[in-house]
């Protein structure tokens, strides 16, 4: 916390303020190190006495009104320009969301994904087209394996939601389904909300770079029996969009049908496994 708090001390732009969503719990010196930077930032605690990350979020956006909202936790540690950064990145007025591209995976696709994705894997949205991370018809977020990954801005929903900043027009009036332990994905949900109100979620390159530490947390885990939390989770996603759009649910039936007969077939990784 103290690292992150530094951090945003030492920022080049210095018109900000800080909210921080603090859940108390026994033993923590969370308050503590926060007293410390009172006198050294516009800071404001918003305490959360229940809920997990979703209840945490819309706390944010429901207290929150300025004309950009940056999103992070106490785990990152921001560059000097992050703000500044995030800043200039919404000068671009079709942008709602914007984070760092080191995020993109340089994955290379072969014919057969290719073409599996044609058929099982369509964009839900036909804007999502040139997105590299979709909603597919089947409610399920994957890869769009026929878009090439290229050039320093890519339209996609493949968001971390320790480095992201939001318009206000895109978070005002957007609040998470509180359906969710570790809320997983929750950024996909704010990526199609800023999409059906006319604005793109980009990653941009060599832009509001952070230090991100590796630590087990909520929404982050190499335990494999919270990995198929996190994936269970993240299939109420049919649910969810099933409110704006209209799901294939016989796609989705043989998707996951085709995805486990080939892990019993040839994959065999636990990781894997977990995600079926």
């Amino acid at each position: 916390m103290e690292g992150f708090l530094e951090a945003l001390r030492r920022q080049s732009f210095r018109r900000f303020r800080v909210l921080l969503v603090y859940k108390p719990s026994e033993g923590d010196r969370t308050e503590e190190v926060i007293s410390r930077y009172k006198d050294k930032l516009d800071l404001e605690i918003i305490y959360q006495d229940k809920g997990y990350i979703e209840e945490a979020m819309n706390m944010l956006f429901s207290r929150a009104d300025s004309d950009l909202l940056l999103l992070t936790d106490d785990g990152t540690v921001p560059s000097s320009n992050w703000v500044e950064d995030h800043v200039k990145s919404h000068q671009v007025s079709e942008r709602g969301i914007v984070g760092n591209n080191k995020t993109v995976r340089k994955i290379r696709f072969g014919l057969a994904e290719r073409i599996y994705s044609k058929i099982f894997e369509k964009p839900i949205d036909p804007r999502m087209s040139e997105y590299v991370v979709i909603i597919a018809e089947t409610g399920l977020w994957t890869y769009n394996k026929n878009v090439m990954k290229s050039g320093n801005v890519v339209k996609t929903l493949g968001l971390s939601g320790y480095n992201m900043s939001v318009k206000r027009e895109v978070y005002k009036d957007f609040r998470l389904e509180e359906m969710t332990f570790r809320g997983a994905y929750y950024e996909n949900y704010l990526g199609v909300h800023a999409l059906r109100k006319g604005f793109h979620s980009v990653l941009i390159e060599n832009c509001c770079e952070t230090v991100h530490l590796e630590r087990e947390s909520i929404s982050r885990s190499k335990d494999l029996n919270v990995i198929k939390q996190l994936y269970a989770e993240s299939v109420l996603s049919a649910y969810y969009f099933s409110k704006f759009y209209k799901v294939n649910l016989k796609k989705l039936f043989f998707d996951m049908k085709i995805k486990t007969m080939k892990w019993n077939m040839k994959d065999k990784r636990p990781e894997s496994l977990a995600a079926v």
